[in-house]
């Protein structure tokens, strides 16, 4: 850490703007003539670092070091100086590695400080350069003033030099505070004590009256306690008896709004449900219709089917039969072409014959008859194909009218049905719309007679709410006069106490002797006596200290009494032996302004009053001073005063005078004032309290019967309000009644359309009868052929049989030869025949193949069909049962719905009943809350919402009543309290504690004081004993640097005050001898000039290197010192110059010589300085 540049602007003679670069280590000399402004470098520096002196910057004023203009160039208004510090090793508490520190002052005195541009204060600047060796430290700057006073005739700036080095200065101004806090804190406690004894009079005097407050206070923190805990009991339990009364009314009108909400709903519900019923029947009977469409249609399918594979069986019968029969046909080809061959070679064997030619006529015909039954036996087999079709066909329209009456039936008894229910439905809602309309007007009659009476109950209401006003006016002002009669009671009673307790004071041997000797005296006689309440005062100033005395009747009791005031020591007594009285004074006195004689202006008992003329008889009352002064002179051979309210003149001479304090007699009639006021006021009060109970009575019995009037109101409404909501249900459910109806109407008109329909659709049972006689006709004509079919088959086969025969038969050879002709001709027909069967039933085949393929074909395509038109049946149907079930479910749910909207309007309505008694009780109940608040509020300032931290008590509750009741009856029995009275005494106690506090704790902060007091001496002293030490050493060795062998002796000398005791070792002189090379042992008055300067110097390095420096100024230290040294000066210099910049003002060449950069100053303009730096090479190369 180094101080790397100095920039100065406006200081003193330096008013451009200045830049003064410094090395890290090493010598700077700054030379310039006399006059240029050197010494203002060093100045400018001890003033950015935070120089408060102005002397010390040779100034008179800190604003003086702005400079202050020449002839050439005006004054400027402010100067501004900045140090910039090298911070790179981070030994400053700052985060920059560089640091500007700048010091700013204004012509009008206000300045400030920067660090880094960032304004901030003194002690900032302070802080940032603690313990751096870079503060506005003495040893930092050393000019020729510092050389002269380190070895000056004056111990103390000497010494001053070396507290400093240890530090103690700042001990020493401790001390210095801690001292005058001291002495101020010592003024204090003989204040305080004084202040303490005058208050402990004081308290004194309240004590008598405190006493009977504090059992007032005790009385009442009882009763407080007590009647508090009892009460905030009965206030909780009253609170939860209201939470509760709250929770029960929070959870039935919860329970109401649920129950209104669950008939919303379930009504809407009903709304909704019986139009869903509408749709969901719409959507069923929907469904139910295309279930028996697609039921017709899938019926169709498998009619078709079962039509498609019957053709497709008769179709393979018929292939089957024509197979059969060609196979046969085929077959008999055979046996023909077999027999025709067999039969054409018998020809050739044999010739004609008519045998033959017979046989064959026969056979000829027989074959015709043959060829005839097969002719009709195709007839029939084809009649048989044409029959089975027919049969076909009228089965599936025999099942297609029966399915299509079914449905018709099945609808119209489902309609039917719901016709019946919705019938019955419709009359039940016309029941229920009627009974809902006579409710509403039952209902809405009930709602006028409750406005007529809730009008009269609110002008009842009226009535009651102004008296109750009136007389809650009439109770506040009864309160607000009860409350000033009781102050004004408590005050006269006070007023009375102390009237009492000064009347009976007296002296205390005249109080000890009525007291004690009361069978030898009579009492005290301001106790027997009375006066006008118009001249009581002058009484008291005639009489004086005779009101004290005691009465003696007897005097011969006066040897004991005074023996036993000796014996007590009790103090003087005055009695009055008013055995003997003075005998009356006879003359007539007569003059202006004379009154009478003061014994006509008092009275007491005989004995007394007779004693009292003696004297009081001699006391002349007058009107003025001038009139007792005129009378004392006429009369002043009589032993005579004369009393005026101004002084009291007596005939020989003695005037007094003065105001006189109020004496026994003037207080007894204060007392006897008092009282009567205290009893007018009493009586007053009785009477408002006697007014205030009557109010209350009545004004609790008006707000009572206005809280019933509240309830009646209250219920009415209600009641309103529930006539409302149940018109509002009613006529809910007189629309809904409506609104189902009208769907109910619209659906039987539907249903009565649909049955006619269905009707008309059907006709009646002659077309299915029809159809029925001609599908059995079609099956019986069906078996008949085939029948028929079947016998002509075997009759053909028969014929055929028979046909063979005759063949056979045929034995001679013409028959056979004619046989075989008419053979061969009819085996050639019959191939023929045969050759055409076989290719007619080929062909029959094929077609039936064909046909049964596209019979196939369209089979399983009908077959897809009906899998299709199932499964979508099976779909509808489930769709249809699940109509069904919602529809039944739903229709079911109504009734139900109803039955609960029923159920929850009865539970509401008594439900309503309910929470209409819990409101009434939770209002009473509110009103004893209430009530009960307002009187711990009255009567303890106490607010039982937030009674915070009440001290509670534990209690049974009958004793608490009963103690409540006796603690009252004792605070009354004390009477009127002034509690001012205590409240001053508590007060007054109170300061009593606190002067004793501030008494104790100036004591504890004397001695604390004079611990630290010794605490700084033992430090100051240590610290100061082990600097000096150090800087002895230090001494030594620098001295032997500038005088080579040379040696030292510092010592401290004791120094003795006036009384010739030793002083602290602070302020001991220090006395310096030395050595110089070659010499004895001298003081340093015997030094020479150079040798005095280098001891100077030696001393000034040894302090400094006590607390060295990142920097030193040297201003023209070297002034006295010869060439010679200069150089051990230098030599000194340049030793401690690695480790410290030295800044050294100087004339000397040598100094010149040895530094390592020369700035020089100049005032090229007079007045102006500025500054011009030249490296030492360059300047040894300009001296060559």
């Amino acid at each position: 850490m180094q101080i790397t540049k100095l920039k100065i602007f406006g200081f003193k003679s330096f008013a451009q703007r200045t830049e003064i670069n410094f090395p890290t280590k090493g010598l700077t000399a700054v030379v310039g003539p006399n006059g240029c402004g050197k010494s203002n470098i060093t100045d400018a520096i001890r003033w950015v670092l935070g120089e408060q002196k102005a002397a010390l910057l040779r100034m008179s004023k800190m604003q003086d070091v702005i400079f202050s203009g020449t002839e050439e160039r005006a004054a400027m208004s402010l100067a501004e100086v900045s140090i910039v510090i090298d911070n790179s090793d981070g030994t400053l508490a700052s985060e920059y590695s560089e640091v500007i520190v700048t010091r700013r002052v204004h012509r009008d005195g206000s300045g400030e400080y920067l660090i880094n541009n960032q304004e901030c204060r003194l002690r900032d600047v302070h802080a940032l350069l603690f313990d751096s060796g870079l503060g506005s430290s003495t040893y930092s700057q050393m000019n020729a003033d510092m050389i002269k006073a380190v070895l000056s005739d004056k111990a103390d700036d000497r010494r001053v030099l070396f507290e400093e080095a240890a530090g103690v200065s700042k001990y020493r101004q401790q001390r210095k505070e801690a001292v005058r806090q001291m002495e101020r804190v010592q003024m204090d406690m003989a204040r305080v004590e004084d202040n303490l004894r005058a208050t402990r009079r004081s308290v004194r005097q309240y004590e008598t009256q405190a006493e009977k407050v504090d059992e007032y206070k005790k009385l009442t923190k009882r009763l407080r306690e007590l009647d508090l805990s009892v009460s905030i009991d009965k206030f909780e339990d009253h609170k939860e008896g209201l939470n509760t009364l709250d929770t029960s009314s929070r959870r039935m009108e919860h329970e109401v709004e649920t129950a209104k909400t669950r008939a919303t709903e379930l009504q809407t519900k009903i709304e909704e449900k019986k139009l869903d019923i509408s749709e969901d029947e719409n959507a069923y009977r929907e469904l139910e219709r295309e279930v028996q469409a697609a039921t017709i249609e899938l019926n169709n399918l498998n009619n078709d089917i079962v039509r498609l594979k019957d053709s497709i069986s008769a179709t393979e019968a018929a292939s089957a039969k024509a197979q059969d029969e060609i196979e046969r046909s085929e077959q008999k080809v055979g046996e023909l072409t077999a027999e025709k061959e067999r039969l054409e070679k018998e020809n050739e064997a044999l010739g004609n014959d008519s045998e033959m030619d017979e046989m064959s006529a026969i056979l000829e015909r027989e074959r015709e008859t043959l060829q005839v039954m097969r002719d009709k036996l195709d007839d029939l087999r084809t009649r048989s194909r044409e029959l089975s079709n027919e049969r076909l066909q009228a089965a599936n329209a025999l099942n297609a009218l029966r399915s299509r009456f079914e449905r018709a039936d099945a609808e119209t008894d489902m309609l039917q049905s719901n016709l019946d229910g919705w019938n019955s439905e419709l009359e039940t809602l016309r029941t229920q719309r009627d009974d809902a309309l006579r409710a509403v007007e039952d209902i809405q009659q009930g709602m006028d007679t409750a406005r007529t009476e809730i009008e009269n109950l609110e002008e009842q209401k009226s009535v009651r709410e102004e008296r109750i006003e009136s007389l809650r006016s009439e109770q506040s002002e009864l309160t607000a006069r009860i409350a000033e009669l009781r102050n004004e009671e408590a005050r006269l009673q006070s007023r009375i106490d102390v009237l009492e307790s000064v009347a009976s004071e007296g002296s205390d041997a005249s109080r000890w002797l009525a007291e004690n000797k009361s069978n030898l005296t009579q009492g005290l006689l301001s106790e027997r006596i009375s006066a006008t309440p118009e001249y009581a005062h002058l009484v008291e100033t005639a009489l004086g200290d005779i009101l004290d005395s005691v009465i003696v009747d007897n005097a011969g009791s006066l040897g004991e009494i005074v023996a036993s005031l000796k014996n007590e020591n009790v103090g003087q007594a005055l009695m009055a032996l008013t055995a003997k009285p003075r005998p009356a004074f006879g003359g007539n006195i007569e003059g202006n302004g004379v009154i009478g004689p003061m014994a006509n202006f008092v009275t007491a008992d005989e004995p007394t009053m007779a004693w009292l003329r003696g004297i009081l008889s001699r006391y002349i009352l007058v009107e003025s001073l001038d009139a007792a002064l005129e009378l004392a002179e006429r009369y002043g051979n009589d032993d005579l005063c004369f009393v005026s309210p101004d002084a009291t003149v007596r005939t020989a001479g003695l005037v007094s005078t003065g105001t006189p304090t109020a004496g026994t007699l003037s207080r007894k009639n204060e007392i006897e004032s008092a009282q009567q006021a205290l009893a007018g006021v009493q009586g007053e009060l009785s009477q408002k309290l006697s007014d205030e109970e009557r109010v209350q009575d009545t004004l609790a019995e008006e707000t009572q019967m206005l809280e019933s009037l509240v309830d009646d109101i209250r219920e009415k409404q209600n009641s309103l309000h529930g006539g409302d909501a149940a018109i509002a249900i009613q006529k809910n459910t007189v629309a809904s009644c409506e609104s189902r109806m009208a769907t109910l109407d619209a659906n039987c008109n539907s249903a009565r359309a649909r049955i006619e329909e269905a009707a008309q659709r059907k006709n009646s049972d002659a077309e299915l009868a029809e159809a029925a006689q001609a599908a059995e006709r079609a099956e019986g004509e069906y078996d008949r052929v085939n029948d028929e079919l079947g016998e002509q088959e075997q009759l053909f086969r028969d014929k055929d049989e028979e046909v063979r025969e005759l063949e056979r038969s045929v034995l001679d050879k013409n028959a056979k030869l004619a046989q075989n002709t008419s053979r061969l001709k009819d085996i050639a027909d019959q191939m023929d025949f045969l050759g055409n069967t076989i290719v007619n039933r080929k062909d029959e085949i094929a077609k039936n193949a064909e046909a049964m393929d596209k019979l196939r074909s369209d089979s399983e395509g009908i077959a897809d069909q009906v899998q299709a038109k199932d499964s979508a049946l099976r779909e509808i149907e489930s769709r249809r049962d699940l109509a069904r079930e919602k529809y039944e479910l739903v229709s079911g749910d109504i009734d139900e719905w109803q039955k609960e909207v029923n159920s929850l309007r009865d539970d509401m309505i008594e439900k309503m009943h309910d929470l209409n008694d819990i409101v009434r009780r939770r209002e009473a109940l509110q009103a004893n809350v209430d009530r009960l608040k307002e009187r711990i509020l009255t009567d303890w300032e106490v607010n039982l919402e937030e009674p915070g931290d009440i001290e509670r008590v534990e209690y049974s509750q009958p004793e608490a009543d009963r103690e409540i009741r006796e603690l009252r009856v004792k605070i009354k029995e004390l009477g009127p309290i002034n509690v001012n009275v205590m409240e001053d005494y508590e007060d007054e106690k109170k300061r009593l504690e606190e002067v004793e506090k501030q008494f104790d704790d100036l004591d504890r902060a004397r001695a604390s004081l004079d611990r630290t007091i010794t605490k700084l001496d033992d430090i100051a002293r240590k610290r100061y004993l082990e600097t000096f030490e150090r800087i002895q050493k230090n001494f030594q060795f620098v001295f032997s640097k500038l005088f080579l062998n040379g040696e030292t002796k510092m010592s401290l000398v004791e120094k003795l005050d006036e009384n010739g005791k030793p002083l602290d070792i602070l302020d001991a002189d220090i006395e310096i001898n030395v050595r110089p090379t070659g010499k004895k042992m001298r003081g340093i008055k015997a030094l020479s000039g150079g040798e005095h300067a280098l001891t100077a110097t030696a001393l000034l390095f040894a302090i400094y290197m006590e607390k060295p420096s990142p920097y030193c100024v040297l201003d023209e230290v070297d002034g006295p010192l010869d060439d010679a040294n200069v150089g051990r000066f230098m030599a000194l210099l340049r030793e401690f110059s690695k480790q410290t910049l030295f800044i050294v003002v100087t004339h000397n060449k040598r100094t010149m010589a040895e530094a390592d950069m020369l700035y020089g100053v100049t005032q090229e303009i007079k007045g102006i300085s500025r500054i011009a730096s030249v490296q030492l090479a360059d300047a040894t190369k300009f001296a060559i």
